[in-house]
């Protein structure tokens, strides 16, 4: 499976305000690293281990070349990324796989500098708030605003289905302009069963059967979308959602539900696979 080359364009403006941007935010990922390094030297070795596999996401609107909505990703294969479908819902049917000729793209800020063009390509629907997207060989030229063939892989991350309340965990996402400080850290506080979390009715068939974890560690918009990784720098959940009325509740996707997904994905890709 391979992205298709495009013919969308940016102009060179445009670009050049998104690389000033992500040199920005790298800058200021890597004070806060140099701040977590003299507190907790542990912490700052685990981020900098996954930060190769986490990338922004950038939402636009190809016709007017104006910011729709942005959040964090990372690569589950080394082509393959996983984001929360509402970073992309404005531009992405729920529960569908996107074919060749229908596709719906996103500009991507990989951790190495590269500005890329993603596909998005299978999503699920507002309850699993999850979605894929597919890189591409393509990066846009700092210079010239023209895309340039670059043909790179990522380093996906391992998930791990082992997780206990109590748990140290870490939310990490790309920096995001004013959300820059993307990298929290804390305790798994609960593990929600769907029984536990759903107040719907019983007849209600669009709920998605989820499991997923509650934790203190602060997710925002910058990491909404980014992993949530255990202290062996493997992906315990998928950053979803922080309180805004509740002080220290935020959820995140278990892994075993990123799981599941991925399955339905592969599943859906076969089926649809012509023979």
């Amino acid at each position: 499976m391979s992205a298709r080359a495009t013919q969308l364009k940016l102009e060179l403006k445009k670009v050049q305000e998104l690389y000033r941007k992500m040199q920005a935010d790298q800058k200021a990922l890597q004070q806060q690293l140099k701040e977590f390094k003299t507190q907790a030297g542990i912490v700052s070795d685990v981020v900098e281990q996954v930060l190769p596999s986490v990338v922004s996401i950038y939402v636009m609107d190809w016709d007017t070349k104006q910011d729709i909505s942005s959040g964090s990703g990372f690569f589950v294969s080394p082509d393959i990324i996983v984001t929360n479908y509402h970073v992309v819902e404005d531009i992405a049917e729920e529960d569908y796989l996107y074919e060749e000729d229908e596709v719906e793209q996103v500009l991507v800020e990989t951790n190495d500098g590269k500005l890329r063009l993603a596909e998005v390509v299978f999503t699920g629907n507002v309850e699993e708030d999850l979605a894929l997207l597919l890189i591409s060989d393509f990066t846009f030229d700092p210079n010239t605003g023209e895309q340039v063939e670059s043909p790179q892989e990522y380093p996906p991350l391992e998930l791990c289905f082992d997780v206990k309340v109590g748990d140290q965990v870490i939310a990490v996402g790309n920096p995001l302009g004013q959300f820059a400080a993307t990298v929290t850290q804390g305790i798994i506080s609960a593990i929600r069963e769907p029984e536990e979390y759903e107040e719907v009715d019983e007849d209600d068939d669009g709920v998605a059967e989820m499991t997923v974890l509650q934790t203190d560690a602060v997710i925002n918009p910058g990491n909404s979308g980014g992993p949530l990784i255990n202290m062996a720098g493997q992906v315990v959940g998928v950053n979803t959602w922080g309180g805004e009325d509740a002080d220290s509740i935020n959820l995140a996707i278990a892994s075993v539900a990123l799981d599941d997904f991925l399955a339905g994905f592969e599943e859906t890709f076969e089926d649809d696979s012509p023979n």
